[in-house]
């Protein structure tokens, strides 16, 4: 027969065992957050296609620059291998470099 503080202690280790799990998959992902200018204005550029490449993970889903040249991007992958980071103008690579992703990423202006 179960009893009421065996109702409750177990509740209270699934708990800590679900917190754990939580935040064990929260530190394996990051943020990544940039934004591309115009260098012969510094204006920002909107519009344009930003994509995430990982040898072990494949092609992100792309992100597009808005009004103010602004991207970013949710819960990618923390790896030790480098991500190539893409820019597209229409159907044409204008931009490709690579950067790790060891944490949140806040990367200085493309400059185009």
């Amino acid at each position: 027969m179960i009893t009421q503080k065996k109702l409750l202690f177990c509740l209270f280790v699934i708990s800590i065992l679900w917190v754990g799990i939580s935040t064990t998959s929260y530190a394996q992902s990051a943020q990544i957050q940039g934004s591309v200018i115009d260098g012969r204005n510094n204006a920002p550029v909107p519009g344009l296609t930003i994509s995430l490449i990982h040898q072990n993970f494949g092609r992100s889903v792309p992100s597009t620059t808005d009004g103010f040249g602004r991207f970013v991007f949710f819960n990618i992958p923390i790896h030790s291998q480098p991500y190539f980071l893409e820019v597209y103008w229409g159907n044409r690579l204008i931009y490709r470099n690579r950067i790790l992703v060891r944490g949140p990423v806040f990367l200085p202006p493309i400059i185009l």
